[in-house]
């Protein structure tokens, strides 16, 4: 990972991951339960694609909490997706969960979501990666 961590979290309890397994229904790639293992999430150093905090699953802030994204983007987000880190403008970054690309990381554009008591949309998505991994190692660190 080329971009450090302002704040980094302790590493994930176990529970807790499988906790989110079990929430979503699928079992999580293999590189961001290590990712969680190592460093429940945190706040990012400036970068180039503007992710600034990374979700965890354990005894982290309410905006930190990928128990929290879960519940407010219910509805809004792709079912197939499950938010995994936010940006400064209220976008996510995704991990996704369906079979077919499991794990690759897509950008969710939060000014171009559905409408209210509308079904979430895909027009409002963009590949980034085809892995958490891949996805933090593109990561450079920007000016302040």
């Amino acid at each position: 990972m080329s971009v450090e961590f302002r704040r980094a979290e302790p590493p994930a309890p176990p529970e807790k991951l499988a906790e989110l397994a079990d929430r979503v229904g699928v079992a999580l790639p293999d590189d961001y339960i290590e990712f969680l293992s190592q460093h429940d999430g945190g706040r990012m150093g400036n970068n180039n694609e503007t992710v600034k905090m990374v979700f965890g699953v354990g005894e982290v802030p309410d905006y930190a909490s990928i128990w929290d994204a879960l519940d407010t983007y219910d509805g809004r987000v792709p079912t197939w997706l499950i938010p995994a880190a936010d940006d400064s403008f209220g976008n996510l970054f995704c991990l996704s969960i369906r079979e077919q690309d499991v794990g690759s990381v897509w950008f969710w554009d939060h000014e171009q979501e559905a409408d209210e008591d509308e079904p979430a949309t895909e027009d409002n998505l963009t590949y980034k990666a085809k892995s958490w991994t891949e996805f933090l190692n593109q990561l450079r660190p920007s000016e302040p």
